[in-house]
């Protein structure tokens, strides 16, 4: 009870309407995680046309970052958080109305454009800086995480819909997967009744007095070793996991009636290590335990990728995505903290498209690799970028001692 109690501190009106609105927007995003790859795979598209379809989103997700990061500094996050929502709906309502190549693109180049509104990501970050103080933050991103966490394990659950419309209603499969096409738009706008209430947060201040007009960026050395850092972890993450699915579907057979309750599990397993993230971090120290994991999901991604047997794989990808999972509100709560407030939204969609325009990549040449090499190929790649990525976090950000410690 003191842990719920403790993750609950900071949480207003506003922060309580985000987190509605995001946990909605999460439903959609996690039926996308699992059900994507495998309808495009369905529609006849090879891996690698699967892997560019992929790419396209993550490259203009990269863009989109950076751009939605310096505009909400200058003019406030409320009209990009209500923008962003209105472009991921138009995604799966693309999705609904087409199965042309071209049209997918168009529709995955809107819909990263909307992917943004997460807890981690420019315009959400920005609005938890205005609204929340620096000591409540950790507990505001746990928490968040938590939420999060629920809403895509609901999401992920209904990945075997597709096929419950085919078996028992007798829908093909185009028609069965347009008709989610068009639930997951209506779901998506019906988040937008929880962002229109929300007021701004605190007026940025600038160095000169004035308000509001964005920032002039003073930490280019923190920001650029952050976003040399975090491009190491999208690429890998990118090789590990954009073609996950299909590796299950093509390796073992397995399609999304079964992965889907499979990925819901692992995400509501996570939820348990939300509850504790806060006092690792006291304990250990936010770098140290980024580190750790860092080099823990290498080794299981190796022993993923290495498992012949179909429940051995699925145990080392629960753990893997549990693990990831874990840090992702120890990451935020640091990228929040490591610039001044007033650059924060800015700093992180820098970070944030180095990682991601990076992770444009990963798609592509894991659909390459997985197509034309070895379909275990991307995973080991992978798992070498994963601890490459905790090397950077301790050469850069590692506490250290101070030079002259003062006499006891």
């Amino acid at each position: 009870m003191e842990t719920v109690k403790r993750l609950r501190v900071g949480f207003g009106r506003d922060m309580n309407l985000l987190t509605s609105s995001m946990f909605t927007r999460r439903i959609v995003m996690g039926f996308l995680q699992v059900v994507r790859a495998i309808y495009f795979a369905l529609l006849g598209f090879s891996p690698v046309e699967i892997g560019l379809l992929l790419s396209i989103a993550t490259f203009l997700s990269a863009l989109h970052h950076i751009t939605f990061g310096y505009l909400c500094d200058r003019y406030g996050r409320k009209p990009f958080l209500i923008l962003g929502t209105l472009f991921a709906a138009a995604r799966t309502a693309l999705f609904a109305v087409s199965t042309d190549f071209w049209m997918l693109a168009l529709a995955q180049s809107l819909g990263a454009m909307g992917e943004g509104v997460g807890a981690g990501q420019p315009v959400v970050s920005g609005y938890i800086t205005d609204k929340v103080e620096a000591q409540d933050r950790p507990n505001i991103y746990s928490t968040m995480a938590i939420t999060n966490s629920l809403a895509s394990t609901i999401g992920l659950s209904f990945g075997g819909l597709p096929i419950l419309l085919e078996n028992r209603f007798a829908y093909d499969v185009v028609s069965a997967h347009q008709l989610l096409w068009w639930a997951c738009t209506a779901v998506t706008l019906i988040s937008l009744v929880f962002l229109f209430p929300l007021k701004e947060g605190r007026r940025v201040m600038r160095s000169d007095g004035k308000q509001g007009k964005g920032p002039g960026i003073k930490n280019w050395g923190v920001i650029t070793k952050f976003s040399l850092t975090r491009s190491t972890s999208g690429l890998g993450w990118g090789m590990i996991d954009s073609l996950m699915t299909l590796y299950f579907f093509q390796r073992f057979m397995v399609g999304t009636d079964i992965l889907g309750p499979i990925y819901a599990f692992a995400r509501f397993l996570s939820i348990f290590t939300y509850l504790v993230t806060p006092r690792v971090v006291e304990r250990y120290g936010a770098i140290p335990t980024i580190v750790a994991t860092r080099m823990i999901s290498a080794g299981v991604t190796v022993l993923f990728a290495l498992s012949s047997w179909y429940p051995m794989a699925v145990l080392f990808m629960v753990v893997n995505r549990i693990i990831v999972l874990f840090t992702m509100p120890i990451r935020q709560t640091f990228a929040s903290g490591m610039v001044s407030p007033e650059e924060t939204a800015t700093a992180i969609g820098i970070s944030n498209s180095a990682r991601m325009g990076v992770r444009t990549l990963a798609p592509t040449l894991a659909g390459y690799m997985f197509e034309s090499i070895s379909m275990t190929l991307p995973f080991f790649t992978g798992a070498i970028l994963m601890a490459v990525n905790g090397g950077l976090f301790w050469t850069f950000f590692r506490p250290r001692a101070p030079k002259n410690p003062p006499n006891p």
